[in-house]
């Protein structure tokens, strides 16, 4: 693993942000290429070599030297483009692959060569470049058969085949080629549409993921994530930092108990349970840092959270609204002994007042001094439950 680290650092540089994922997976697979071969290529180079001490020919023994330099040199240089490196590396191994053949005959590894690399290619490649190499074999084969046929110049092909014999040799090596490349680009096809659909998915993904956390941080309301196992915060909005005065390092390492009052811990312990086992919401006494108490609204859902398992809260301050009921509370309080006033107090001298002055009407001269004083007697009793109905009323905030 750390020889293919070093190499894949060796080879490719940095990647390109803009690049997509499945373009850079076929550089990271040809320094992968590039790491195995390592091994094989030193048996192979042992091989030849020994094979072209054996067949009498220098020319082999120094082609390998020259080539090896030349790959390395060029896999390795950082200053030339990797999609040029590639194709002057698959230059030089078929320049390779076609010195074997015409010095070493079949005998030697060229044949071999041509039908590794046309599958070296598929994998390193798009799908019509490695249909282009079967082509180029196929012309490579047919140059060999001119040379066979008109014996251009001295090689073993000449003494082990004749132009039928090679045409059928040749014929199989295209096939094997051919089916190789389809395969290879049938597997190498499926997995990088693969990689596209699975890059398209992470980045959908990264896109939710950062909606929902700018939608987390800038939600005005006190917003915080923690730990269904041991309570511990999470996570926190800014919301929660300037409601509850804590910081957000000191948020990290409290509990969702240090937001409780000590009174409640009882009802805490059952909120605890209830909260593992389902969805809750309901109100719920908060307090701040000050120690200061104040009702909260909160709702909550699981989620997986830095894959853990954590409630998401949302605590949303009822101090107003739980004010205003209170107040309406009072107010209808105020009201009904209000009513009830109106039906006791006012009513009975305002039923005198009545009928003392229908009195006064019918009997204009009999005991006037009397009823003029149940009169008044009624009226000040009339005066006083006005006063208190507008006293209560002004009490109440109902004048306004």
């Amino acid at each position: 693993m750390k020889i293919t680290s070093l190499i894949e650092t060796a080879v490719l540089r940095k990647a390109d942000p803009s690049e997509e994922e499945h373009v850079f997976w076929r550089k990271k697979l040809f320094t992968n290429m590039i790491s195995y071969a390592f091994a094989v290529s030193i048996i192979a180079f042992v091989s030849s070599t020994s094979f072209g001490i054996f067949a009498g020919s220098t020319v082999v023994q120094w082609f390998n030297i020259i080539f090896g330099f030349a790959l390395l040199y060029v896999i390795f240089n950082k200053k030339i483009m990797i999609q040029t490196r590639k194709i002057i590396a698959l230059f030089l191994l078929y320049v390779l692959a076609i010195i074997y053949i015409a010095v070493l005959g079949s005998e030697g590894p060229g044949v071999l060569y041509l039908i590794i690399i046309t599958i070296f290619c598929a994998m390193i490649f798009p799908r019509p470049v490695a249909y282009y190499l079967v082509g180029l074999n196929v012309v490579i084969c047919a140059a060999f058969g001119v040379v066979i046929y008109y014996k251009l110049f001295d090689s073993p092909l000449l003494d082990s085949y004749d132009l039928p014999l090679w045409a059928s040799y040749s014929g199989n090596l295209i096939f094997v080629s051919l089916i190789s490349v389809m395969l290879v680009s049938k597997v190498l096809n499926g997995l990088e549409q693969t990689i596209q659909k699975e890059a398209k998915l992470v980045s959908k993904l990264d896109a939710s993921e950062k909606y929902y956390r700018t939608t987390f941080e800038a939600n005005p309301v006190p917003m915080y994530v923690f730990d269904m196992e041991n309570g511990r915060f999470l996570h926190v909005n800014e919301a929660a930092i300037a409601k509850y005065g804590y910081s957000k390092e000191e948020f990290l390492k409290m509990n969702i108990n240090d937001i409780r009052p000590q009174t409640e811990t009882s009802k805490l312990l059952d909120l605890n349970s209830m909260i593992r086992s389902r969805d809750y919401s309901g109100v719920l006494i908060h307090i701040n840092k000050d120690n200061d108490a104040f009702p909260v609204e909160i709702e909550t859902n699981v989620i997986r959270f830095e894959e853990r398992e954590a409630r998401l809260v949302l605590a949303t301050d009822v101090s107003e609204r739980i004010n205003y009921i209170k107040e309406i509370e009072r107010q209808n309080k105020d009201l009904k002994e209000i009513a009830w006033i109106q039906s006791h107090m006012v009513r009975a001298p305002l039923a005198n007042i009545m009928s003392l002055t229908e009195f006064l009407i019918k009997y204009p001269g009999e005991d006037t001094q009397e009823t003029l004083t149940f009169l008044k007697d009624s009226s000040q009793k009339l005066n006083v439950a006005i006063k208190a109905i507008v006293g209560q009323a002004d009490g109440s905030g109902l004048a306004s």
